[in-house]
């Protein structure tokens, strides 16, 4: 019956969908009412309708905390029988303020739910004493300290290397009990976890890039002081050579994760050598080929080579990337002791309260079995 309404809802005001796709809300609300009518089809109005609004304010948790820290986000977007999310528009400067913006949704979603306890007191409705189950239940389970999902994002401030203890836990919880939903966060998690497990080996091969960098850089600098490039052009082809020998000692090896990462680093560093190195040559031999120009044509007054002056600006660009993003990498999770103990008390705090609440739900529902 829900299905035929929609239906019919849809041929009718086809107009007014198409109007809200182009709005900002519009995206939320279409899959808010589609999310509410694929939980109403299977479990009942009711049952959809307290379900979209925990979700709502869930995620609304997480748009104004966001807001708090003044990082833009997108709209909610629902996901039937996968629940909500938001995306943000730009990257925390730091874990901490990805904790505290982790941390509004399950706060929002413990206020959310707090009405129906008081319903439930007044009314001793059982449809209450679910919504106070299933609000606590939807928030601890976020908690859960596995990236992406919030507690993961909260516990990153403490040492991400929970992260691996936590997917351990949900994979034994996966194995007595499988779901589909529960192995695909256990597959997001572990592209979570690996990415941080290897953000050294990442920092390893952006530092000795941006030495590669500043190498061609002061390079190029010293070129128009050369009276021949000739010694040059033998220091690049026996360095092309080199690299070329190195990269190709250990193509074609099988390396495990972790056990052969100085192998692969070194493999990598060979051929940005060879990069460079080609680069190097490349733009040499580029400079050569170009007339030189002179300030009112005296020969004791030549123009700054263009080529060179472009070349040398795109490094020092290239430079200033990678030392941001150094930075950023290795401060992105370094916390005071301060915050870390308040992130902590937190977490277990609003952890507590959320087990609490849920025991208390599910006590109330067996009252009326």
């Amino acid at each position: 019956m829900l299905m035929g309404i929609g239906v019919f809802l849809l041929a009718k005001f086809k107009w007014a969908l198409a109007m809200l796709k182009w709005t900002k809300f519009g995206g939320t609300f279409i899959s808010m009412i589609v999310s509410l009518g694929a939980y109403a089809a299977l479990y009942g109005w009711k049952f959809g309708v307290a379900l979209v609004y925990l979700l709502f304010v869930h995620e609304m948790g997480h748009v104004i905390a966001a807001k708090r820290k003044g990082i833009p986000t997108s709209p909610a977007f629902f996901i039937p029988f996968l629940g909500a999310m938001i995306s943000l528009k730009e990257r925390p400067k730091d874990a901490a303020t990805e904790a505290y913006m982790a941390y509004g949704g399950p706060l929002a979603g413990l206020i959310s739910f707090l009405p129906a306890v008081v319903l439930y007191q007044y009314t001793e409705e059982p449809f209450w004493a679910m919504v106070i189950f299933m609000g606590a239940m939807i928030n601890l389970f976020n908690l859960l300290p596995v990236s992406p999902l919030d507690g993961g994002r909260i516990v990153s401030v403490l040492s991400t290397k929970i992260w691996f203890v936590g997917l351990l836990l949900l994979g034994v919880f996966v194995a007595v009990s499988p779901s589909p939903i529960l192995f695909l966060i256990i597959i997001m998690g572990l592209f979570s976890w690996w990415n941080r497990a290897k953000e050294g080996h990442r920092n390893a091969l952006l530092s000795y890039e941006r030495e590669k960098l500043m190498a061609y850089r002061d390079a190029i600098a010293h070129w128009p002081t050369l009276t021949t490039t000739w010694n040059l052009k033998q220091a690049l082809s026996a360095e092309i050579s080199a690299a070329a020998q190195a990269a190709q000692s250990v193509e074609g090896k099988r390396m495990i994760p972790f056990l052969h990462d100085d192998e692969r680093l070194a493999r990598e560093k060979a051929r940005m050598d060879r990069h460079y190195a080609d680069l190097t040559m490349n733009l040499l031999q580029e400079w050569e080929h170009q007339p030189v120009e002179y300030a009112d044509a005296d020969p004791s007054r030549p123009i700054p080579s263009k080529l060179l002056g472009i070349a040398q600006q795109t490094a020092d660009n290239k430079i200033q990337q990678l030392e941001d993003e150094l930075k950023q990498n290795r401060a992105y999770y370094v916390a005071p002791a301060s915050v870390k103990w308040k992130v902590l008390v937190a977490y277990l705090l609003l952890a507590g309260v959320l087990s609490l609440f849920m025991v208390y739900g599910h006590n109330l529902m067996e009252l009326y079995r």
